[in-house]
């Protein structure tokens, strides 16, 4: 089984856990409310067939609690917004453009170097199709509302933010029951920590990214107890190998994901919403590092578990 996971695909390796729509949690209608009472200025990205749309073409910079409404058939989708460097427009954002030419899909995931702007310019976080509601920190600038994704087909969006570039966004704080925070250093390797407690059902959870590189969070969530090594041996495993998996090999009928975060940036927090049930979420990175060939972050340790009581 194999999940599209929504943004920079990494390599062929990566062909772990499919399905990840057909899986996923609806949000429910609690979830709409968790964010309802801190008075944010909103957004709401709509993805269709032609591509995303915004409620609004130009804000000014601040904290924005943004929504997701996605009326395609595709149940994985997810929306960032990524701060455009010179030289860079909203075709390099998606493949919408080459598709609608005629030109076929690349046999090969584009390498890390493609795109390797996106390493050192500003991507706020967004929504997703599973975390369908979130707060992010919009800083002046060209933005491109793209689908976390280096080949999504969903054309990308313009969006103009007015203000300081380098300003310090301040604004409420969502009260978040668990926090993750990214740390480590390409080549070194990264880790999350996570401090606070989940309970089953909806809630906030806060991600700040201390390390040196972009990051998003995918969660898998698992019904039993399980340990980390199981996880890791999960996730590593290759089927096309045609290694046999181990007696205790995690049974992947019983994934769901009740968490997607789209990638953000160094020195960036977002909160997003979290939907489980009682069990263990499994949380995972897989964004290459580009100082160690590419290498899944994931790969370097950065996987952890969250128990949800």
């Amino acid at each position: 089984m194999r999940v599209k996971f929504l943004t920079f695909l990494i390599t062929g390796a990566l062909t772990l856990v499919g399905a990840a729509g057909a899986l996923a949690q609806d949000a429910t209608p609690e979830a709409e409310s968790l964010f309802a009472n801190l008075g944010l200025p909103e957004l709401t990205v709509t993805a269709t067939d032609e591509g995303f749309e915004l409620s609004e073409s130009e804000v000014e910079a601040g904290r924005y609690l943004v929504h997701f409404v996605n009326e395609t058939d595709n149940p994985d989708l997810a929306a960032g917004f990524v701060r455009l460097v010179e030289g860079k427009t909203l075709d390099d954002l998606s493949f919408a453009d080459e598709m609608a030419s005629g030109t076929p899909m690349p046999e090969e995931i584009p390498d890390v170097e493609t795109f390797a702007w996106l390493y050192d310019t500003y991507v706020a976080g967004g929504v997703s199709a599973t975390s369908d509601h979130a707060v992010i920190d919009l800083r002046g600038g060209e933005y491109g509302v793209w689908g976390d994704d280096p080949t999504s087909t969903v054309a990308a969006a313009p969006l103009t933010v007015t203000g300081d570039a380098d300003a310090r966004i301040e604004g409420p704080e969502p009260e978040a029951a668990v926090t993750i925070v990214e740390e480590g250093a390409g080549g070194e390797g990264f880790k999350f920590t996570v401090t606070g407690e989940a309970t089953a059902g909806p809630q906030i959870v806060k991600i700040l990214n201390a390390s040196d590189q972009p990051h998003f969070v995918i969660g898998f969530h698992y019904p039993e107890e399980i340990t980390i090594e199981q996880a890791m041996e999960f996730i590593m495993f290759d089927p096309s190998s045609g290694a046999t998996p181990s007696p205790n090999m995690l049974d992947e009928t019983l994934l769901t994901f009740p968490i997607y975060a789209p990638v953000q940036s160094v020195g960036t927090t977002q909160w997003v919403e979290m939907d489980a049930e009682a069990g263990q979420v499994i949380i995972v990175c897989f964004v290459p590092d580009p100082v160690a060939d590419g290498i899944p972050h994931a790969f370097e340790g950065m996987v952890s578990l969250l128990p949800v009581t």
